[in-house]
């Protein structure tokens, strides 16, 4: 009976100390600014994350991103909306007791979908009909078809945490992605998650 309560008070003791440690993984969603290209198309991007905590300094972090971009010059308008998963892996080089800088990388696959003025012009008053008072006219714009594409690269990441309570943490995150049609991506934003 004794070795019965004394197995019994350790497997208690043993489930509170377990119960002290901190959650070791996290949800987190994510609104970000983002420049596609040269810049020139800038936007925004929604993101979902899930971080499962490996060792304690690196963390696999799969992510869902949705993104659209637009810029308009005089009457022609561009834009571009993107779907992302990116399968990424940070490592934790500084960490203090409720802060952590992360640093990150992987591969991006991403699904571009593109509109574009394709072409429009200028009519100059020289014996056309037009009226006297008009020196030019300017000629309907077509739009191409969206061109949607699928193309694969890599993403860089640098992020900052603060837990501000033992479940919820709060972050700013920077991101670069490069990709094999030639693309680019610039992040930049803040994140909420849930650790559990």
């Amino acid at each position: 009976m004794k070795k019965t309560l004394l197995f019994l008070s350790l497997l208690a003791g043993s489930n509170l100390v377990f119960g002290q440690n901190p959650p070791q993984n996290n949800i987190k969603a994510g609104f970000t600014y983002i420049l596609f290209g040269s810049g020139d198309l800038a936007g925004f991007n929604y993101y979902n994350e899930y971080n499962r905590r490996l060792n304690r300094f690196l963390t696999f972090a799969p992510s869902l991103h949705f993104g659209y971009g637009a810029k308009a010059s005089d009457y022609l308008r561009s834009t571009k909306a993107s779907f992302s998963v990116d399968p990424n892996v940070f490592i934790s080089p500084m960490r203090f007791e409720k802060s952590k800088i992360r640093l990150g990388v992987g591969p991006s696959l991403r699904f571009l979908s593109d509109s574009h003025p394709s072409s429009f012009g200028l009519l100059f008053n020289g014996g056309t009909a037009l009226p006297l008072d008009k020196d030019y006219l300017i000629t309907p714009i077509t739009y191409t078809r969206p061109l949607n594409y699928w193309t694969i690269g890599y993403t860089l990441l640098l992020e900052a945490e603060l837990h501000f309570t033992r479940h919820w943490l709060v972050g700013t995150r920077a991101s670069f992605q490069n990709y094999a049609s030639g693309e680019t991506a610039l992040n930049a934003g803040l994140n909420v998650g849930y650790r559990f």
